[in-house]
């Protein structure tokens, strides 16, 4: 599937994945100082350039179907790049930390720091590796969901940590397990195919498919949980960071009263920036609130749509621009109902129609997915993985 790739090695490594993002860091580094504009203009194209050729040329699968996931995580994560590139390109401030994390050793020293290292070595890193700019003027209006786990010190964050990433992998795995289990040797294999099972009578068929994007929903929850735990032990074990770096990545989704404070708070906000920045402001300023609700789910999709394709099996306009751009709709509907009625979506009712859209839309998020196999993914070597030791593997 993926022949024309070249393998990961080391030389692959240092000359293919490194390059941009040696650019995307040197960009971080100029947008946190005054008077770069025409220097980050200089590095937009060579950025885009390598950021394009690592995420079409290299192969992190090693020629594995079930591991072309990897793939797809390596588009997602050149397109962030080259989306967080542009927008940094197009700022004419440049980026200030407004504050210094309280926790962090190495801020306490800061001012006897030169101001050129500083950016260098402090500014910079946090700003090309921390999405979501906490402390940052540029992340003004981000949330940031309310500590709730163990911050007395640094050994219980640790070991809550440590049991939340063990524990959403557990149960990622039965999840995934369980949904592949509803498409042997279909969607449950990297063959990929449709949770629409044509033979059901109408009724079964979509309540069958929409429990399957049900328990999906719940293996991405988990996936992103279990990534960012082991993003967050990474940083405060091995590069000392300090624990309020780390917040919350989701503020309980499940408990959202509308689907604005669904996407705006229940879930993570790791994209914010470059939602707003390339999709909201530019049709804020021509069709108002309106365009700017649908330009940031438009780039959320594009990212989604453009990431598909490193599955090998091309991608899906309407199910991953369709499924985001009705999510906008859906929050534009909010926005009509409190202009008719002077009362904003919530309660229960607003819990019942957040439920019922999200649900009844991924189905063709889900079914994308499905038919281009990443359900069929292997995500934990079927000889580790609990389900399979307990059920039996799933039929290829």
């Amino acid at each position: 599937m993926f022949a024309t790739r070249e393998p990961l090695s080391l030389s692959s490594f240092l000359f293919i994945l490194v390059p941009p993002i040696i650019g995307y860091y040197a960009v971080a580094v100029l947008v946190c100082l005054p008077n770069t504009e025409n220097h980050r203009v200089g590095l937009i194209t060579p950025v885009l350039l390598l950021a394009y050729r690592a995420a079409t040329t290299l192969d992190l699968s090693f020629n594995n179907e079930r591991l072309a996931y990897l793939n797809k995580g390596l588009i997602l994560a050149m397109t962030t790049i080259s989306f967080r590139t542009i927008v940094w390109t197009q700022s004419s401030e440049p980026y200030e930390r407004v504050r210094h994390l309280k926790s962090d050793s190495r801020a306490s020293n800061v001012s006897s720091i030169p101001s050129f290292h500083r950016n260098l070595y402090l500014d910079a890193s946090d700003l090309a590796f921390g999405l979501r700019g906490i402390g940052w003027n540029w992340s003004q209006g981000v949330h940031i969901p309310l500590e709730t786990r163990p911050t007395s010190s640094r050994t219980s964050f640790i070991h809550w940590t440590s049991t939340s990433l063990a524990s959403h992998i557990l149960i990622l795995d039965f999840l995934h397990y369980t949904v592949q289990r509803f498409g042997p040797g279909t969607f449950g294999t990297t063959l990929g195919g449709s949770i629409f099972d044509g033979t059901l009578p109408a009724s079964l068929r979509y309540c069958r498919s929409t429990f399957i994007s049900f328990l999906s929903g719940l293996v991405v929850y988990c996936a992103i949980q279990a990534a960012y735990d082991l993003c967050t032990l990474i940083g405060i074990i091995l590069l000392k960071q300090s624990l309020d770096q780390w917040p919350p990545v989701f503020d309980k989704p499940w408990k959202a009263r509308s689907l604005s404070n669904f996407w705006a708070k229940g879930w993570h906000q790791l994209f914010r920036h470059f939602f707003i920045g390339l999709g909201w402001m530019p049709l804020y300023r021509v069709f108002g609130q309106t365009g700017g609700v649908l330009g940031a789910f438009f780039i959320s999709g594009l990212l989604h749509y453009i990431g598909l394709f490193g599955l090998g099996n091309g991608s899906d306009v309407f199910g991953m621009i369709g499924f985001f751009m009705l999510m906008g709709v859906g929050v534009i509907l909010e926005g009509l109902w409190h202009k008719l009625t002077e009362t904003r979506v919530g309660g229960w009712p607003g819990r019942i129609w957040t439920v019922a859209w999200l649900l009844g839309w991924s189905n063709i998020l889900i079914d994308a997915w499905a038919r281009k196999g990443l359900i069929g993914a292997l995500f934990i070597p079927d000889a580790y993985r609990l389900p399979v030791q307990l059920f039996g593997p799933v039929p290829q």
